[in-house]
């Protein structure tokens, strides 16, 4: 057997390069200093080692670790005969639910005392009687948690929970436990959980996910315990899911159930988003594995591992909102009062740092850099002394410090993670998303007493987070909001049941639309046909995300249960007596219990709310009050390990809603994040959106036209489009940045079947797309030109995005000729020259009395292309009028002039003659007008034509200006 050679690791590197071993197919021997190393290593990643010991800037947090483990030390219950290690959390024979949850917790609360016992920072170090404690206390459990014994309760506690927590401790602990008692833990661990790839109860249930990859970092560990290469081997492979062919490994991408998904998505329980939770558990679980076993013989080496890291940016990065994690995928846990969104959010920090010790190097740079923005934006919280253990404090704060590695700017930018169904729309100074459900994605999760009353959370819940309120949702939002009345949903007030039970569960929707599109990277929709759990309620209801804007629209809103149906366009919380100001249709009045009516309201310091007539129609008010919530977290969560709180909370609430009270109701609104008062009266005056509806349409343009958003909930024609299929459309028009891109404008088209049961969909527009096609992907077929027909393949990505970009055909501009003095006044009459691309053109000099040219501009000659160009003739006043010595012009070279366009020689440069062309029609809107030079209002100076006439191009002059093009794309 060779030598093992194994440097010692860092873990605070983040970016260092785990080294690759071959992958054992057999199970080798190992030396003996391999196993104690990777122990120590293990040991040295729970603790932070020397660095945690002895950064400053943790002083405050080993103070902190040294206070908890005090009142875990004066707690401990050292009587003989003991039912408990605690007497809070009673064992007895630990026969009920809470019994064994109280048997998950007393583990946790053990580990936290080994960390004491074996972190160099912590006063604890080394102590004696604590270690007396600790070898106890593992006896004790031993007694309960034990090979052969029935497994009451929550089945994670027994394979997965205190497996992981036992493991560590006996890592922790190292050779201070006894051989008998190691291996009576190890056994039990082996007992509850003999195979990672399963669920020991329901062996034909394979486990994914967070579950899976904490089974097998739990597998690993017990291994290098028990010295066993089959076991870490078994730990090791169930990573890839080698018995499984790989079918559920946490490195390949999944197309359905649990796992990471090419799109971005992160499905746990197969029908809920839950990055923010699950996600981060199995990122964080896999990191910690392959730091383990890197370099060693065991190293993992699967070739799939770069999918996980792609995960980084396109599953984790997109839901972070500097450092907090949006509660839109974090499922059950915002119930917690423990696990807030910053806390999430510290763990997927610390989760991604680790997992750089195994990325490419670029990357590492390139994830650390973006740990840093994400840390240094969070202002309310700190990563040195925030709840996460003080090891992760010691990593985050590494790189907050770390003078080679700058903070990332925040992510702007609309990703859609279709398979989960969820949408993120990031501008610089404000995000927001939505919970949608259907039936693939569930409304929410309840279980094991948590999230008691999250009925509405799947129902159109919007999070709107920006940096004056980036708090908003972790600041006791959830134990004191109405949940009856969170942000975005139409909801009845028919009484709900509380979620409060033991097990799980995951309540589904009928809908099977849900979904949307983005375009550009900057603006998307998303909508549901919203139906509720009882049935008594349906609704429509699209939201879309413009760059300044999110424009809400609701239809067929109907409800049959006899109570008062609302659409909540906001219910923002605020700490007791800090109610903001908020400005009514332009009068400034403090938030009051009384509801007051309004077409727009500004709630000072967060948003502006303007209804929105629909096609023409008048806006119909909503209303808005203030109103005093209390609750408790436990009323929210009482989970045997995660139950919150019975202290009474209070907080103060701004609602704005609607009323519905007719069946087929409707609503059409817009939010203005961070906008003043001015800026929402004048939207409200006048918008820069236009809404129209069908009832199975949903559609919001700008008012320049270059954005189209649109929702066809059925098949059918609609003013000019046409679809037969359900379909999500965009259309994004941009300006054209270069004579490459074959055109003046750049038009992308996205289409998607947000209901993912179609084969195909063909979609029928009004556009030309006789210009050059830049993008087609691959599932989409041009079945027309002009006007353009599209059909796509949607049955292999079911709800994906399918676009097509191309370039409206090349227009030529005009050349617009100005007669200027020195400050810019206009001498004489100017006039426009327009004919095709490539045309040569020269412009026309003339003499003004009383002036004397400065120079002739250098593009008084040239050819036509498909930018305006300004010809500026600038004239020196004179003191005594001369006759006029202007320069004489630079000699053209033109084609001879064409007698059917060009004028006679004797034309006076004052003419306007007309145009006798016009440019071919694009699917591009109207451009503005370029204005036309215009005399001074003042008396104007003599003009004449210089001596010399100048030679005429087959360009023409027009007194018009940049001509009016006309457009078939609206």
């Amino acid at each position: 057997m060779g030598t093992f050679s194994l440097k010692r690791r860092t873990f605070l590197a983040g970016s260092a390069t785990i080294a690759a071993a071959t992958v054992c197919t057999s199970l080798p021997a190992a030396a003996e200093d391999e196993y104690a190393e990777l122990i120590r290593r293990r040991r040295d990643f729970l603790t932070g080692g020397e660095v945690a010991a002895s950064h400053a800037g943790l002083a405050e947090k080993r103070a902190t670790l040294d206070a908890a483990a005090d009142d875990l030390i004066a707690t401990f219950t050292r009587t003989a005969g003991r039912k408990h290690l605690w007497s809070n959390l009673p064992l007895n024979a630990v026969s009920t639910t809470a019994e064994v949850g109280n048997l998950g917790v007393t583990a946790n609360q053990v580990t936290a005392l080994a960390v004491a016992w074996a972190a160099p920072a912590s006063k604890h170090h080394g102590s004696a009687s604590l270690l007396t404690d600790l070898i106890g206390a593992l006896g004790f459990i031993a007694s309960v948690y034990r090979a052969g014994r029935n497994r009451p309760g929550n089945w994670w506690f027994w394979e997965v929970g205190l497996p992981r927590q036992l493991g560590d401790t006996l890592v922790l602990l190292g050779d201070q436990v006894a051989a008998d008692l190691v291996t009576s833990l190890v056994n039990a661990i082996r007992f509850f959980a003999p195979d990672p790839n399963i669920r020991t109860t329901i062996p034909t249930l394979k486990e994914t996910g967070a579950n899976r990859a904490d089974k097998a970092l739990a597998c690993i560990e017990r291994g290098l315990l028990a010295k066993s290469p089959a076991d870490i081997l078994l730990g090791r492979d169930a990573l890839s899911d080698t018995k499984g062919a790989g079918k559920d490994s946490l490195f390949a991408r999944v197309t359905s159930g649990d796992g990471f998904y090419s799109d971005g998505s992160f499905i746990q329980h197969a029908k809920l988003p839950y990055v923010g939770t699950y996600g981060a558990v199995a990122v964080a679980a896999v990191g910690e594995a392959l730091a383990m076993l890197g370099g060693s013989t065991w190293a993992v080496t699967d070739p799939q591992l770069g999918n996980l890291h792609e995960a980084v940016m396109k599953s984790f990065a997109p839901f972070q909102w500097d450092g907090r994690t949006m509660d839109t995928v974090r499922g059950r846990a915002v119930s917690r009062e423990r696990e807030r969104d910053y806390n999430s959010g510290f763990a997927i920090a610390h989760a991604v740092l680790v997992l750089g010790a195994s990325a490419p190097q670029a990357q590492a740079a390139q994830w650390r850099s973006v740990v840093k923005g994400w840390l240094t934006r969070m202002t309310d919280q700190s990563a040195a002394t925030n709840s996460q253990k003080l090891a992760a404090s010691a990593r985050l704060l590494e790189v907050l410090v770390d003078d080679a590695t700058e903070a990332a700017a925040p992510l702007v930018a609309t990703v859609s993670t279709v398979a989960q169904e969820r949408m993120v729309h990031h501008r610089p100074d404000w995000a927001v998303a939505v919970n949608t459900s259907s039936t693939r994605i569930g409304r929410y999760e309840w279980g094991n007493k948590e999230n008691n009353l999250g009925w509405y959370q799947g129902d159109g819940m919007m999070f709107l987070y920006h940096r004056r309120d980036s708090a908003q949702f972790s600041d006791d939002f959830w134990p004191t909001v109405d949940p009856y009345a969170l942000p975005g949903i139409t909801a009845n007030s028919a009484v709900r049941a509380s979620g409060l039970a033991d097990g799980t569960g995951i309540p589904g929707a009928p809908n099977t639309y849900a979904g949307g599109v983005t375009a550009g990277g900057s603006v998307g929709t998303t909508a549901m046909d919203l139906v509720n759990a009882t049935g008594t309620l349906t609704a429509k209801k699209s939201w879309f995300y413009l760059e300044d804007r999110v424009v809400c629209v609701g239809s067929e809103i109907t409800d049959t249960s006899g109570t008062l149906t609302r659409t909540v366009l906001e219910n923002r919380g605020y700490a007791k007596g800090s109610l903001p100001k908020v400005t009514l249709n332009g009068v400034e009045a403090p938030a009051a219990p009384v509801a007051q009516q309004a077409t727009w309201a500004l709630i000072d310091g967060h948003a502006g709310y303007v209804s929105l007539g629909i096609a023409a129609g008048a806006p119909q008010p909503f209303s808005i009050a203030s109103e005093e919530r209390t609750g408790t977290w436990q009323a929210i969560n009482s989970g045997a390990d995660t139950g919150g709180s019975t202290t009474p909370l209070a907080r103060d609430y701004v609602r704005v809603e609607y009323l519905h009270h007719n069946a087929g109701d409707s609503y059409a609104y817009e939010i203005l994040p961070l906008a003043s008062a001015e800026r929402t009266s004048s939207e409200a005056e006048s918008n820069g959106v236009l809404v129209s509806r069908a009832d199975s349409a949903h559609v919001v343009e700008t008012a320049d036209g270059n954005t189209r958003l649109a929702h066809y909930f059925a098949a059918g024609d609609y003013d000019g489009w046409s679809v037969d299929a359900p379909a999500a459309i965009a259309l994004r028009r941009t300006q054209a940045v270069t004579r490459r891109a074959a055109g003046a404008q750049v038009i992308e088209l996205v289409v998607s079947n947000p209901t993912k049961n179609a084969a195909n969909l063909q979609v029928a527009t009004p556009l030309d797309a006789t210009g050059r096609i830049i993008e087609q992907d691959p599932t989409i077929t041009v079945v027309s030109e002009s006007p353009l027909t599209i059909r796509c393949a949607t049955a292999a990505t079911p709800g994906a995005e399918h676009r097509i970009t191309f370039a409206s055909a090349p227009t030529a501009e005009p050349v617009i000729v100005r007669y200027l003095d020195t400050e810019g006044v206009v001498l004489a009459p100017g006039y426009s020259i327009v004919g095709a691309l490539g045309d040569p053109y020269s412009a026309t000099q003339v003499d003004i009395e009383g002036h004397v040219l400065t120079e002739v501009p250098a593009n008084a000659s040239g050819v036509i292309g498909d930018a305006v160009v300004n010809v500026d003739f600038v004239f020196r006043k004179v003191e005594d009028p001369q006759p006029s010595e202007s320069p004489s012009p630079e000699p053209t070279t033109s084609p001879s002039p064409d007698p059917t366009t060009s004028p006679s020689p004797s034309a006076s440069p004052t003419a306007t003659p007309t145009p006798t062309t016009t440019p071919r029609p694009t699917a591009g809107p109207t451009p503005t007008a370029a204005p036309s030079a215009s005399p001074s209002p003042t008396s104007r100076p003599t003009v004449r034509p210089t001596s010399t006439t100048p030679t005429r191009t087959p360009g023409r002059p027009d007194s018009g200006g940049r001509p009016g093009l006309p457009s078939t794309g609206r």
